[in-house]
């Protein structure tokens, strides 16, 4: 009977590699060494490597492993960002990615995530220690789990056939981990007298200094509109109507697609018409731009780096102001309402961030 630990090797042939086998924990493993040298000397070339990949087996830390066992053609990170970054939801493939890239350095420890391995990442350990480390730094369970969702996005069950051409590892596992929750606290408002502050800012001061941001930020204020909305936001897409409103028609068209439902956001006239005078309406776009990527810097870089000077401790920036909006039309209007304007696929969703705000029922 072969005893706990112990090692040996045979030449098989039909694989052109040594293999060996090692009794760990009462199971029989066999693997590959990697050596494909038929004679005495590969013999005892496979032993050595055999007995490192033992060691590193009995550990069971992926990492380790990695670095003594050989397997090649597995995927690497870069490869399956790629395709992602072609063929994602344009709306929230930046922003997926990045987060993606956050979570393949934090758990390699290592600046060059695009050339790691995927079989070291998309694994439920690596998933699940990645979780563990966030718990510890103190990130709060709701934003744990946007972040799993979003990396398990990346490669999910309705877009696999994208990387049919890749070595992927099994993601069965990978892709059953929940990891924290969804708020059920609620939405908490920005403190009344930071909002004031911010609001008295991003009147005339940050007009002068910056009309595009000033632009960005009322109309995530006012409007709730994503970053990316207001990025691609067109004056064609303008509804006026004759009481002094206007209708933002958020809807799929030939070159767009909206993130959540399709909806019409109703604004005050007269705050487009300071946009019109601020900016000029004269292009496609309510925000002009010399590039796309000039817009992007100003919808996600530019306005989070105002907002964050108010409210330092908002994980999103100026994400805040539409969850602010959403915050006030819910409190006022009710959960159908704020749902409908936020345009959320659904109406749960709504209700996780604001089911605190609304007026709790009397009974009949």
């Amino acid at each position: 009977m072969r005893k706990h630990g112990e090692i040996t090797v045979e030449w098989r042939a039909a694989k052109n590699a040594w293999y060996f086998r090692v009794q760990e924990n009462g199971k029989r493993v066999a693997k590959s060494t990697g050596v494909r040298i038929p004679s005495a000397s590969g013999r005892a070339a496979a032993l050595l490597k055999a007995k490192a990949i033992a060691g590193a087996l009995a550990t069971a830390d992926d990492l380790k492993i990695a670095a003594v066992v050989k397997r090649p053609g597995f995927a690497k990170c870069g490869e399956v960002a790629e395709i992602y970054r072609q063929n994602g939801p344009a709306a929230s493939v930046t922003k997926s990615l990045s987060r993606f890239v956050a979570y393949v350095r934090a758990v390699t420890g290592r600046n060059d995530w695009e050339e790691q391995s995927t079989h070291l990442v998309l694994t439920s350990s690596a998933m699940r220690g990645w979780i563990a480390t966030q718990k510890k730094a103190g990130r709060s369970e709701s934003g744990i789990h946007t972040d799993v969702q979003t990396v398990k996005s990346i490669v999910a069950r309705k877009r696999f056939y994208l990387f049919e051409d890749l070595k992927l590892p099994d993601l069965a596992d990978f892709w059953a981990v929940s990891g924290g929750s969804a708020t059920t606290e609620g939405y908490q408002p920005i403190d009344r007298t930071a909002l004031r502050r911010m609001d008295r800012a991003a009147r005339i001061p940050l007009r002068r200094r910056d009309a595009r941001a000033w632009a960005v930020y009322w109309l995530m204020r006012k409007a709730g509109l994503r970053n990316e909305e207001v990025e691609s936001l067109k004056w064609s897409w303008v509804d006026w109507q004759p009481d002094g409103t206007a209708d933002l028609v958020l809807i799929k068209r030939d070159d767009w697609q909206p993130k959540g439902r399709s909806g019409r956001v109703p604004v005050r006239a007269r705050l487009l018409r300071l946009i019109q005078a601020a900016l000029g309406g004269e292009g496609e776009y309510v925000l002009p731009r010399t590039s796309p990527t000039d817009a992007y810097n100003v919808t996600h870089y530019g306005i989070n780096e105002f907002v964050r000077l108010y409210i330092p401790d908002g994980e999103k920036g100026a994400y805040n102001l539409r969850k602010e909006y959403g915050a006030q039309i819910a409190a006022r209007d009710g959960i159908e309402v704020a749902s409908r304007l936020l345009r959320h696929r659904d109406i749960q969703t709504t209700f996780n961030h604001y089911h605190n705000l609304i007026n709790r029922p009397k009974p009949l």
